[in-house]
């Protein structure tokens, strides 16, 4: 089903070529591409569209929310907490920002993104020191 479309029924074909036009042509269509999602999957990947959307937008509130639901299903996800934590940046609320990037480079230690988390650690302290 499609989405964008008013819920479509696609072929194959179409999948196809949503993927070509999507990807280039040097991606193959796998029919694992089409197994199930739980409802909870479902659930996430919307609230995270929804996320980046109010993100991109400024609207740090309304992807807070989303993030608390989202940790609400996933308690435990790194990317989550990290989320949670530049949200909470953003929002000047550094009491609840700090101890939240930190969890997540405790659980994320190598993660590709630590030395920005560090970086902003940093400057959060500095900003609640003033």
């Amino acid at each position: 089903m499609d989405p964008f479309y008013r819920g479509r029924l696609l072929t194959i074909e179409d999948l196809e070529g949503i993927l070509n036009r999507n990807f280039g042509d040097g991606v193959e269509f796998v029919p694992e591409y089409l197994n199930s999602a739980t409802a909870e999957q479902l659930l996430t990947r919307l609230l995270r569209n929804l996320k980046n959307a109010y993100t991109q937008s400024y609207a740090y509130d309304n992807a807070m929310k989303c993030t608390d639901m989202i940790l609400g299903m996933q308690p435990e996800s790194p990317e989550e907490i990290r989320d949670k934590g530049i949200l909470e940046e953003r929002l000047l609320r550094y009491d609840k920002a700090l101890p939240l990037l930190n969890k997540y480079l405790e659980l994320e230690p190598e993660a590709d993104d630590a030395d920005f988390i560090l970086e902003l650690i940093k400057s959060v302290r500095e900003k609640s020191n003033q």
